[in-house]
């Protein structure tokens, strides 16, 4: 596709994002109309010429708004999870003027119920509609349109690997013209520095070239790389470093930037996103319920408990936590008072196999905590965690510090790339004592994790939970 077809797409792009936010607006006026009266008042206002005065400077302000947010640049080998990021962020900074600014327009409609409303269905249908046109897009790719002519620069392996990345991907749309293979080594073995640089120029000046991807270690190639990026600039042609810095096994990589200069940031735990604050929003609101509603149960309990045995209601631990941080972790007190005394003697009874300690038939549990047990009860005290941001609804469980010293294996710490949960897959999987399945189980969760396993989770919990199934 020639770039005069981009550009009308670009274009067509950006009229469908604001005849988007123009529906959005007058939707979100609709429901903010507190009867059917002002259904009069709306239409009156689509053709008043003040109102569509205002409106169409709106539209304008949206369109610098979103073009500043860079909404419109590729996201072709970008997340999804990036461009409802941007959108968000994009669409509330265009909403803040209807807000600032609605006494001084004179805007009635701008309500409380207005505000939420349409940034809810502006993000909404942006997302839906770039949803739409990526699905379109890759159809078109597949197909052998919307084609970037691309060559590839790489020290062989690397270089292969990636040509051969591209040819499976066809819905990105990239058409290798030209591989360039390269020793940095220079043993000669490959085409020196000098000749890809010069073959690149010449490709460039007898046809079009978009992107230049350069599949070569950092270290060794960054004077080649830094005159291939300059060569690059100079012909408008977009270059992407594919160079591994590490053999990367768990750990995913995002660019950032530090005061202008890019930083690759690596990660193994979920990148930060509108899901991971949908899970903060999810923890918030479900802990806060969940503490209103099961107040006379929480009081039962603690009555209980207190009738039961001498001792505190609550049992307050050191546990670790996200990236190895300390918290205290409240639960309903199960045991005898003074029970960590005893637990040295009771280590050669340890019924889970790895650095956890568990016993079945723990002679220290008293009556009432072997029935809280058994329901779980004993851990509704950790929505008090939840809520002030130690732990997750769902995440992997905390682990005391002697455990956690007790790991002999680095892998499993990857448990602290994430917030610890109340509940979790080995929970609703029937909680075996075996270490290694649950750490798999922990795994299991961290490389897939979504809002939505977290909610499945949420759901098994209950009838896992009344089952009682390992619960000791």
């Amino acid at each position: 596709m020639t770039n005069r077809h981009r550009s009308a797409l670009l274009r067509l792009l950006q009229l469908t994002d604001l005849a988007v936010v123009a529906a959005a607006f007058f939707s979100a006026v609709a429901l903010a109309a507190p009867g059917d009266d002002d259904w009069y008042a709306i239409l009156a206002m689509r053709v008043e010429v003040r109102n569509l005065l205002i409106v169409a400077g709106y539209l304008a302000y949206c369109h610098f708004v979103f073009h500043g947010f860079r909404l419109y640049r590729s996201y072709r080998l970008s997340p999804s999870s990036r461009e409802w990021y941007d959108l968000a962020w994009a669409v509330l900074a265009a909403t803040v003027p209807l807000w600032a600014f609605a006494d001084l327009l004179h805007f009635e409609f701008a309500t409380r119920t207005f505000l939420p409303a349409f940034a809810g269905l502006a993000v909404g249908g942006l997302g839906a509609e770039r949803r739409l046109l990526r699905v379109v897009a890759r159809g078109m790719r597949r197909h052998g349109h919307d084609r970037r002519r691309v060559i590839v620069v790489g020290d062989g392996e690397q270089a292969f690997d990636m040509v051969a990345r591209l040819a499976r991907r066809a819905d990105l749309g990239y058409h290798v013209v030209e591989m360039i293979p390269l020793d940095p080594r220079g043993n000669g073995n490959g085409t020196g520095s000098a000749a890809v640089l010069g073959r690149i120029e010449t490709l460039a000046a007898s046809q079009a070239i978009d992107e230049v991807f350069v599949a070569l270690p950092l270290d060794s190639a960054q004077p080649l790389i830094r005159a291939l990026v300059s060569l690059c600039e100079e012909q408008g042609i977009t270059v992407r470093l594919a160079s591994s810095v590490a053999e990367l096994i768990f750990a995913r990589a995002q660019l950032d930037e530090v005061d202008g200069r890019p930083v690759i940031t690596l990660f193994s735990g979920p990148p930060v996103s509108l899901a991971l604050l949908g899970k903060r929003l999810l923890d918030l609101s479900a802990s806060l319920a969940a503490c209103t509603l099961l107040f006379p149960v929480l009081l039962v309990v603690a009555i209980a408990i207190k009738l039961d045995s001498r001792g505190p209601i609550l049992f307050a631990q050191e546990r670790v936590g996200l990236g190895g941080r300390r918290f205290r972790l409240y639960k309903f007190r199960t045991m005898i008072e003074g029970t960590d005394r005893l637990q040295a003697e009771l280590e050669p009874l340890t019924e889970a196999h790895g650095p956890v300690f568990k016993i079945r038939n723990d002679l220290r549990v008293t009556r009432v905590g072997r029935w809280l047990r058994h329901l779980s009860l004993d851990e509704l005290p950790q929505l008090v965690n939840v809520i002030k941001g130690d732990m997750s609804l769902v995440g992997p469980r905390p682990l005391p510090l002697r455990d956690v010293r007790r790991i002999d294996q680095r892998a499993h710490k990857r448990r602290f790339s994430v917030k610890p949960g109340i509940t979790c897959l080995w929970q609703v999987n029937g909680r075996a004592p075996e270490f290694e399945n649950w750490v798999k189980s922990e795994m299991e969760y961290i490389d897939n994790w979504s809002l939505g396993l977290d909610v499945k989770i949420l759901l098994k919990t209950i009838p896992a939970v009344l089952s009682g199934r390992g619960a000791y």
